[in-house]
């Protein structure tokens, strides 16, 4: 392996900081991460940090796919929630496929794939694969990925067994102009559909809901958790950036109806202190947990601990974006503004269903030893 394939994903990341960061007004602008972005990026293999070296990927752990996609997202929210999107289904793709569909998906230089969020693909089988039908939504990275990953239900019950299908971009139709959001503009999230396609079995395989032992396709439950690993750090990447913003502009920013500047507020003071340690704690909790879960050391707890940390970290980082603003002078108001960019991205994109505060509930019914009835977290 050449020495230059040895470099962290987060000295990968590091080293785009600067483009990414300099570019996301013109990926806002464009409603894509801009073109020279999302080559960098892929040419980083940033975009396949989990995918085995086998595949042309960095073949990294889950601590080091958190700590890049945290430091993308710090330089471009938009650019952070692709690399987690992306990186997510370019695994599950990665341990899903046979050898034959993962050579034509992997083997031809960097890649990205995008995905459904939900097996709404109306399946029927023929020989040598299936032809599929599937209106999709929230294509989030469809701009700059080769390939679509959507899902249908399978089996007789339909019940926690589905069957995934790799669709190459050329055969899906992109309904342009259907992404006009509040935030994470630059994703490219927008509609799409596929229109009876004929998939081969190559580029199909199964899965089902319930964790597996690591070996074999990504269950639905496990591409969910790792999907709020990245999420978070997504979160944690534009809270970090909202609070260097506002430790910048606190130091000039003139206090109104006070002397001195915003520093010199002891509010901003003791809200830095708080929600910057607040930050830290939870951070420090969920890479350890990651840790466990990278060196084979988690325990059974260990997942339905890594759910609950993903919320705390994002919710922490949310309060500082919202910290941030409020204590921004009056230029936050200016869409080019990065706190506001950060306030909107942070708002926008804890409305994923991976943050949904129903989750913490049953997090507390477990913990208080109540049934919560549905799928396992």
């Amino acid at each position: 392996m050449d020495q230059s394939t040895r470099t962290s994903p987060l000295d990968r990341a590091k080293s785009l900081h600067g483009l990414i960061s300099e570019a996301a007004e013109t990926s806002e602008r464009l409603g894509r991460i801009e073109d020279g972005v999302a080559g960098a990026m892929l040419e980083a293999r940033l975009f396949s940090i989990l995918v085995p070296e086998r595949d042309g990927g960095l073949g990294a752990g889950r601590r080091a796919f958190f700590e890049a996609v945290e430091e993308i997202a710090s330089a471009d929210g938009s650019a952070g929630w692709c690399a987690s999107v992306c990186n997510a289904v370019g695994l599950a793709a990665s341990r899903g496929l046979p050898q034959e569909g993962r050579d034509e998906v992997f083997g031809h230089g960097p890649v990205a794939c995008w995905t459904s969020l939900y097996p709404n693909a109306v399946v029927t089988q023929e020989p040598g694969g299936f032809r599929i039908t599937c209106p999709g939504s929230f294509g989030s990275g469809s701009s700059l990925s080769q390939w679509v990953n959507v899902a249908g239900n399978v089996g007789a019950a339909h019940e926690g067994r589905y069957r995934a299908f790799l669709v190459p971009k050329s055969e899906v139709e992109i309904k342009a102009g259907s992404w006009d959001v509040m935030g994470l503009r630059a994703t490219a999230s927008l509609d799409y559909a596929i229109t009876d396609r004929f998939v081969p079995a190559r580029l199909s395989w199964e899965y089902e809901w319930a964790p597996k032992d690591g070996g074999g396709p990504m269950s639905a439950a496990e591409g969910a958790r790792l999907n709020a690993v990245g999420l978070s750090a997504f979160a944690s990447g534009i809270g970090r950036r909202a609070l260097s913003e506002l430790i910048a502009s606190a130091k000039k920013t003139k206090r109104v109806a006070a002397e001195g500047v915003q520093a010199d507020d002891n509010v901003v003071q003791l809200g830095i202190g708080e929600l910057e340690g607040r930050i830290r704690a939870a951070r420090a909790h969920l890479v350890g947990l990651l840790e466990q879960l990278d060196d084979g050391t988690a325990s059974d707890d260990t997942a339905l601990d890594v759910t609950q940390a993903t919320h705390t970290l994002a919710r922490a980082s949310r309060d500082m974006v919202v910290f941030a603003f409020d204590h921004s002078g009056t230029s936050v108001i200016h869409a080019r503004q990065p706190v506001q960019r950060c306030l909107r991205d942070i708002f926008t994109g804890l409305k994923h269903a991976s943050f949904t505060p129903a989750l913490l509930g049953r997090i507390g019914k477990v913990r208080l030893g109540l049934p919560f009835g549905g799928q396992p977290l």
